[in-house]
């Protein structure tokens, strides 16, 4: 399914929840993208979660040259536990992969969403 808009990105985390049983109640950021505003998700930081190292809030997605850039993106290198990331799974300083405990998406799925953020976030 190619994510087209900020509805069917909901949809994607909460199916992906739904599918695989996993229970977000003690996250500290909860289910974040179904409470926050497009605006908010899109241009924010994600609720009450902030780096180990500095203490700042960490932006949900990231800008690159102006523009939105899923690779780089907080939400994609913490699904995909990105190497030399603060989610990678072996950084003991760090914040891990997300979620944490598994199970993780797939490939294919986090694909999905970085493109939908390179592309722009269509709302």
């Amino acid at each position: 399914m190619a994510l087209a808009s900020f509805a069917d990105v909901q949809e994607f985390f909460n199916a992906f929840i739904t599918t695989n049983s996993i229970d977000i109640a003690g996250a500290q950021h909860g289910a974040f993208w179904n409470t926050l505003t497009y605006d908010k998700f899109v241009n924010g930081n994600i609720p009450n979660v902030t780096d180990p190292n500095t203490n700042q809030p960490l932006p949900i997605l990231n800008k690159v040259n102006g523009k939105y850039d899923g690779p780089s993106s907080n939400i994609v290198m913490a699904l995909a536990g990105t190497m030399n990331s603060l989610f990678d799974p072996n950084n003991p300083a760090g914040i891990g992969q997300m979620p944490q405990g598994g199970p993780d998406m797939s490939t294919d799925q986090i694909q999905e969403l970085s493109d939908w953020i390179t592309a722009g976030c269509p709302e």
